[in-house]
This record gives C-alpha cells, sequence and structure tokens, in this order.
C-alpha cells in the first residue's frame, strides 16, 4: 500500500497544475469562481448525497463518518468536464482535465478516526467579450479571469453511544484569483487593462451528527445533519491599470502601467465574506447491498459577499439544493462473477444555486451514473458520469449543458498490525 501511495502522490504532484485552473465557465467570472470539489466519485455518483457511510471509504462532506473507519484509506480523483455554451446568438464547446482531491484516512482505535488531505474548492477560467454597437462611440470590452482557492483540510470522527457519530473538518484556504478587463472605444487609439489580483488565506469549519440504526433484521436506517458556519477569510489586493496598443501581429502590449494604491482608499486588505449553509440526510437500506436515500440542504448565499470586487450585473439570494442516491451491489463476497460484486450507483440533484445574473436566479439539473469497481482486498476504482443543464439564455445569459466524467482510487489497507512469530 505504502509504494502505491507514494505512485499516486508523484502522479499528483505532476498534475497539480490542473487544480490552478479547472474551469471553462463565464459563470466563473462570479464571486471566487465555480465550486469545484462537490464530494467524492462515490458521493457525486449518488446526486452528491453525503448521508451514506461505511467502514472502508471516506466521505469528505461528512467527517462524522470516520467515526466507522475500519482501514487506512488512500484516495485521489480526478475528472473530464465538456460544456457546450449557448447563448441567444451563437454556441460554443468548452472542455478541460481537472485534479479534484488526494485525502488519506486512518483509524484511531475502534470508534476515532481521522483525515487530511488537499482539494481544489474553486476555480476561474474564462473568457468573454462583448461588442456594443448600440452606443456612440462603440465600445469593446473583453474580461478574463484565472486561479482558485485550494482547501488543505484535517478531519475527525468519533463515534458514541453505539449508534451516533460527530465529526468536524477544519479547512485552511489558500490560493490567488486574477481578474483582468480591457475596454477599446472607437477613435481613440489605446486600450485601457484593469488588472486585479487577490490572495485568499484563512479558516473555514464544517461539522457533522450521524444517527444509525437497526430498524429489522435485514433494514437498516442512516441519517446525518451537516453544518457549516459561516466566516471570514482575508483577501490581500493588488490592482493595476495600464494603457494598451496592438502591436503588428495583434498582440497587446501595455504602453503605461500605474499600480493603483489600494491602501488609501481601505482596500489592499480585505475580506471575503463565506456563508453559512445547513444539509440533512436521511436513507435506508440493506448493509453492503444496497441503499437509498436523499438530501437536503440550505445555504445562506445572500450573506457571501467580497469587499473588492463585485461585479455590477452578478448578486447572491439564498440558494438550496435536493439531492436523491442509490446503490446496488448484487453479491459483495461473490467468488465466481466479478460483475456481481460491482457497485452501481445512480443520482440526481436539483440545486438553486444561489447566483442572480441579471437579477435571474441561476439553476443546476442534473444526472448522475457510476460504477465501484473491486480491487485487491478492499481496494476499488470509482468511475462516475454526470450530466445536466445550468443557467438559460434568458436576459441574455449563458445557458451550460455539461458532461463530467470523474475516476478516482480508493486503496485500503490495515495498518500498524503486530506481527505475529511462531
Amino acid at each position: 500500500m505504502i509504494k502505491q501511495i507514494f505512485i499516486v502522490a508523484i502522479l499528483f504532484i505532476c498534475s497539480y497544475s490542473f487544480a490552478q485552473e479547472g474551469s471553462v465557465s463565464p459563470y466563473s467570472f462570479y464571486g471566487t469562481g465555480d465550486q469545484r470539489f462537490k464530494g467524492l466519485v462515490e458521493n457525486r455518483s449518488m446526486g452528491g448525497i453525503s448521508v451514506y457511510t461505511d467502514s472502508i471509504h471516506l466521505n469528505l462532506n461528512n467527517p462524522a463518518s470516520l467515526g466507522k473507519l475500519k482501514l487506512t484509506t488512500f484516495t485521489v480523483g480526478g475528472g473530464y468536464h465538456s460544456l457546450k455554451l449557448k447563448t441567444e446568438e451563437e454556441s460554443q464547446d468548452a472542455s478541460d482535465v481537472t485534479f479534484d482531491y488526494l485525502a488519506v484516512g486512518v483509524p484511531l482505535g475502534n470508534n476515532m478516526g481521522m483525515s487530511f488531505g488537499l482539494v481544489p474548492y474553486t476555480s476561474v477560467g474564462y473568457r468573454v467579450q462583448s461588442l456594443n454597437e448600440d452606443i456612440s462611440p462603440a465600445q469593446l470590452d473583453k474580461y478574463s479571469g484565472s486561479g482558485g482557492i485550494n482547501k488543505a483540510f484535517f478531519a475527525y470522527g468519533i463515534n458514541f453511544l453505539n449508534n451516533f457519530s460527530l465529526g468536524a473538518k477544519a479547512n485552511f484556504n489558500f490560493g490567488t484569483v486574477k481578474n483582468e478587463s480591457i475596454r477599446y472605444v472607437e477613435g481613440i487609439q489605446y486600450g485601457t487593462r484593469v488588472q486585479n489580483q487577490s490572495e485568499y488565506s484563512g479558516f473555514d469549519f464544517n461539522f457533522s451528527l450521524n444517527y444509525d440504526a437497526e430498524l429489522t433484521n435485514k433494514l437498516h436506517l442512516q441519517s446525518s445533519v451537516l453544518y457549516t458556519p459561516a466566516t471570514k477569510i482575508t483577501s490581500s489586493n493588488s490592482r493595476s491599470i495600464s494603457t494598451l496598443v496592438a502591436n503588428s501581429t495583434g498582440i497587446e502590449v501595455p504602453r503605461v502601467t500605474e499600480n493603483v494604491d489600494l491602501a488609501a482608499v481601505g482596500l489592499n486588505s480585505t475580506y471575503l465574506h463565506m456563508a453559512e449553509s445547513y444539509a440533512v440526510g436521511l436513507g435506508v437500506g440493506k448493509k453492503y447491498t444496497w441503499f437509498v436515500g436523499g438530501e437536503y440542504e440550505i445555504t445562506n448565499s445572500s450573506e457571501f459577499k467580497n469587499d473588492f470586487v463585485n461585479p455590477v450585473n452578478g448578486g447572491y439570494e439564498d440558494g438550496e439544493r435536493f439531492s436523491a442516491g442509490a446503490f446496488w451491489t448484487p453479491d459483495y463476497d461473490s467468488f465466481t462473477n466479478y460483475w456481481k460484486r460491482v457497485t452501481y450507483r445512480v443520482g440526481v440533484k436539483n440545486e438553486k444555486t444561489g447566483l442572480l445574473v441579471n437579477n435571474v436566479p441561476v439553476h443546476d439539473f442534473g444526472m448522475s451514473f457510476g460504477l465501484g469497481l473491486p480491487m485487491n482486498g478492499f481496494s476499488n476504482a470509482n468511475i462516475g458520469v454526470e450530466f445536466g443543464k445550468r443557467g438559460s439564455t434568458y436576459l441574455g445569459r449563458v445557458e451550460e449543458n455539461y458532461f463530467n466524467v470523474f475516476i478516482s482510487l480508493s486503496l485500503n489497507d490495515k495498518w500498524f498490525r503486530k506481527n505475529l512469530i511462531r
């Protein structure tokens, strides 16, 4: 197992550059970008629910699940994302490949566990331009952005009173987001460019409480309550203004650049206000065989605020998400038929994201499917697909039809075993 972890860690280091971009969506223009991490492949294949927990899989959205962990678990995941972007006038295709998470979970006795790792949390990656010929003189605006926020986390969970588990996770947020806007006005030789950069750092926390019970000899109940309190993380900011001129090859070259004294207006160090959220989940199933569950989440997105940058056509309202998912394993201990040991997953989600564009809510509806493929011992590979639609072309907005493919490895073993000498 140690050799496997070393190999995957090397692959992670080589692919870390993917974590710095990871979005081709114009909606990453708003806030701190697209939310990248929405759960492990196992969770996303079931609509994003995090109520289901067991003793060999990590569940990074539900730290109380660590109270059940029995094996040291290493997991790493990535994905391919394809978008078809549509407006009322045109459409365009875009795609990218991302690193999604890296985590290690370690059991601490029979009823405790911990985990730590890294997830790219949000990503910014957009290039948009707008030509307005309805005014005189006409003007061309170009917008672009890159970067994002990553989370390094440590989580702890404990099982108590047989049926209850309690968990907490501390996340250190860090990353840089760069935004650039360029304007050309008809009849004026030079363009104007404004570049903003924010370096984020700070902590946020997640808490969860699980309750499990045996309803009958074959029917098992699982429930969860998840809570993320509102918090503020620091944003260290800089801004520059340049005049641009296009050279003979069409490349835009800065002619004069001036750094803005943000300290004079109190914007060199500001806060990013992260929203509070609650989620409740409930499900039933037969151990190791099948499970059906649902989850409802409320996010107080109206609390989100960036004291440094506020897009003029964007705003926030409280968001909500409903997810439902299920899995089925025909015969988990079959020795003769591999496909009977495969876990089949399905899910659906309907989300009001909380983002307002041109004062119209942005909705996201998606469906997902997945396979858990057994490997040696308790290890497994997971494959998931997700497709759906976000936004619409109403009132000059962008509709995204997305297709995502996720792949992960979950490597499990028992460490710190005492050797027996006979």
